[in-house]
């Protein structure tokens, strides 16, 4: 049961690794053929079966599924439940979700991902359960609080059991609260830059804090959630400083009460980060950067009025086109540099994130430019052939890039 329970991608790594250690006269041939035997089920379970991660995937969307079908169902069917049948089918089905999906990962351990799935599924229903109570009670509050009592309330629990799901949806709940609170603060569409940027470097806090999170050993199994959405979150918001916003105000005063804890959670994470003195290739470089952008944002964002209309008289040039353009060119040298760590690091999410925001990029200056110089039916023409080259080259880089460092242990 232990070795069906390892992950595959470490046997894959052992049959791209043992011919070395053979080679270097590490392991004799023999010991090579006793290793390999070892692990043989693990090919055979994945044949007859599907990957570990696929069952991952499915047994998460049925928790889903699961989650927001009990949900309709109480809505559909609420006035005609009584309190008391709200509130035990509300404990009911949290407890009973906790208590099953611990039950048959740890104590029965025959369904371990399944059982990490319907825990996840208890986290659900404990989200839903904060709303549900407030309105069975008439409770009349600041409803966003509901929903960072919910980040709030799994993020132990994602900590205790290691669980990236949980984990992850305990950032995205912190995320949805950040946009609803700071919409409160700041109502209205006329402020959308300064959310763009306040997420952008919300983005960034969670970068360095998976940073952090991998230097540290116990925490190195769930850094992938704070890596990945944070990594994702600063080049969207980085994509949407590239083009024509620098006329709006880039920040607000009423967002100082998030500007100053996100600073200091950053520099904490910052030193925690150097403290631990860090192994990887280029971390000095990839911390700096972070740093830089992040003084960037701030910059802008407590520069309350930003850029605002007096440059309109300038029309494509003035301070918002400089603007644009540094903020091209430093996006254009993040996708590089991103793309360069994912190869020195064998990081296949750092490749793939630089490669599509890449292609994002090229599309977005291609309709800015060239969309006045040609007539329509070629530009959409030439629009097409340069798409399919450059899906064509790049496929075949990232193909050449990952088969580069196939055997290497793929960081998150």
């Amino acid at each position: 049961m232990a070795i069906a329970d390892k992950d595959l991608s470490f046997h894959k790594r052992l049959k791209a690794e043992i011919d070395l250690w053979v080679n270097e006269h590490i392991i004799t041939p023999s010991q090579k053929d006793l290793i390999l035997a070892r692990y043989a089920m693990l090919d055979a379970a994945e044949e007859k079966t599907a990957p570990g991660k696929l069952i991952t995937t499915i047994s998460v969307l049925g928790a889903l599924l699961i989650g927001i079908g009990v949900i309709l169902f109480v809505a559909s069917n609420w006035s005609h439940i009584p309190r008391w049948g709200k509130l035990s089918l509300i404990f009911v089905s949290m407890f009973l979700s906790y208590g099953l999906g611990y039950y048959i990962r740890y104590e029965k351990g025959n369904y371990p991902r399944v059982g990490a799935a319907v825990i996840f599924l208890g986290s659900i229903v404990f989200g839903a359960g904060i709303f549900l109570i407030a309105q069975i009670y008439h409770i009349s509050v600041h409803y966003p609080n509901g929903v960072l009592l919910w980040s709030v309330g799994i993020f132990p629990l994602a900590y205790l059991l290691r669980f990236k799901t949980i984990l992850s949806l305990a950032i995205m709940a912190l995320l949805v609260w950040l946009g609803m609170e700071a919409g409160f603060r700041l109502p209205g569409f006329s402020a959308g830059v300064a959310f763009v940027t306040l997420y952008c470097m919300a983005g960034l806090v969670l970068w360095m804090t998976g940073l952090m999170h991998r230097s540290v050993r116990s925490l190195r199994t769930i850094s992938g959630p704070y890596a990945v959405l944070g990594l994702v979150l600063a080049f969207s918001g980085g994509y949407v400083l590239t083009f024509d916003v620098f006329r709006n105000a880039m920040g607000s005063q009423d967002f100082l009460a998030f500007y100053l804890p996100m600073t200091g959670i950053f520099l904490c994470a910052l030193i925690i980060y150097m403290l631990k003195k860090p192994t990887e290739k280029a971390w000095a470089a990839e911390a700096l950067s972070l740093v830089l952008i992040m003084a960037i944002l701030l910059y802008l964002s407590l520069s309350y009025a930003g850029f605002l209309y007096p440059h309109r008289m300038h029309g494509e040039g003035g301070v918002p086109f400089v603007m644009q353009s540094i903020a091209n060119l430093i996006f254009a040298a993040g996708i590089i540099g991103i793309i360069f760590l994912g190869y020195i690091r064998k990081s296949i999410a750092y490749i793939n994130v630089g490669l599509l925001f890449f292609v994002l990029l090229i599309i977005a200056r291609y309709f800015d430019f060239f969309w006045k110089l040609l007539p329509r039916s070629l530009f959409f023409i030439a629009g097409g052939l340069i798409l399919m080259l450059g899906g064509i080259v790049l496929e075949r880089k990232r193909r050449q890039i990952l088969a580069s460092f196939s055997a290497g242990r793929s960081e998150p």
